[in-house]
């Protein structure tokens, strides 16, 4: 293992950003990814299980939903390997944080409080758009100008993020400590500063008790798992658009250029076709 353990897991998540200890790092967390006017003063956990979960418990999803002294909600969703229909996942979750604001009795008017949504995804998102980190809200489609601002989504794509940390604006810090952190061995002097040097002590695996330290390799067996599952079936697809493509008699270097396949690969495949 490493210095620093990988925030990207279950275990690495909830250490840094799901603990009474460390809210102060979440706080500057959301103040920076969301570009908030003012700095958030406190935050409360709410406890994750008012969320809706699915039966199977939908593991590769790990929520931190919590509450400001302005009662602004927030979710902070981590997600290993690729989710179908993520966006609507997102938005699944966060109207429950609405929803729950309903109050009973015929004073209440509606007067419901903002809801802030920030999904983090350890893969691509959109295949032809760069940008790593989008801010949505909910807009008029004409004027493009703001038409509820209570409401925000914010989806995080981690793979495609590659700046130098010399080039980083705060947000972008973040998103360096999110992919970065398990392959660091020192603090970089971008981030020698809080909360950051403080998140760093967090994140020590040097730290972990042997209770932490085995909650933590279960963690990593699983993103592992969740990693080897998906490179294999990305390996599958690939093996059958090779398939395709030699029956329609394309040319086996365009299909191991197209493909990302070996030549021993698709020698195979032309052997069981």
């Amino acid at each position: 293992m490493g210095r620093f353990i990988d925030l990207r897991t279950d275990f690495g998540f909830k250490r840094l950003f799901g603990q009474e200890d460390s809210k102060d790092i979440l706080a500057q967390f959301l103040f920076d990814v969301l570009a908030l006017p003012h700095p958030i003063q406190e935050l409360s956990f709410i406890p994750p299980e008012q969320l809706p979960r699915s039966p199977e418990d939908r593991r590769g999803i790990y929520d931190v939903y919590c509450v400001d002294t302005m009662v602004r909600r927030f979710i902070v969703e981590m997600q290993q390997g690729h989710q179908v229909n993520i966006k609507e996942c997102a938005l699944f979750y966060s109207t429950f944080a609405i929803t729950y604001q309903a109050q009973r009795g015929a004073d209440w008017q509606f007067n419901l409080l903002p809801v802030y949504c920030i999904a983090i995804l350890d893969f691509v998102l959109i295949d032809d758009d760069t940008r790593y980190l989008r801010r949505i809200e909910l807009l008029d489609v004409e004027t493009k100008e703001t038409f509820y601002e209570k409401f925000t989504l914010v989806f995080i794509e981690l793979a495609k993020f590659n700046r130098p940390l010399s080039e980083t604006s705060p947000v972008d810090k973040w998103i360096y400590l999110l992919k970065y952190m398990p392959e660091l061995q020192s603090i970089p002097a971008e981030l020698a500063q809080e909360p950051f040097t403080t998140a760093f002590a967090v994140a020590e695996e040097a730290a972990l008790s042997p209770e932490e330290r085995w909650l933590y390799e279960g963690s990593l067996k699983q993103a592992r798992d969740i990693n080897a599952r998906l490179a294999s079936a990305r390996r599958d697809e690939r093996i059958a658009i090779a398939r395709s493509m030699l029956a329609r008699g394309l040319e086996p270097q365009l299909i191991l250029e197209l493909t990302g396949l070996s030549e021993a690969d698709l020698k195979l495949i032309q052997e069981q076709l």
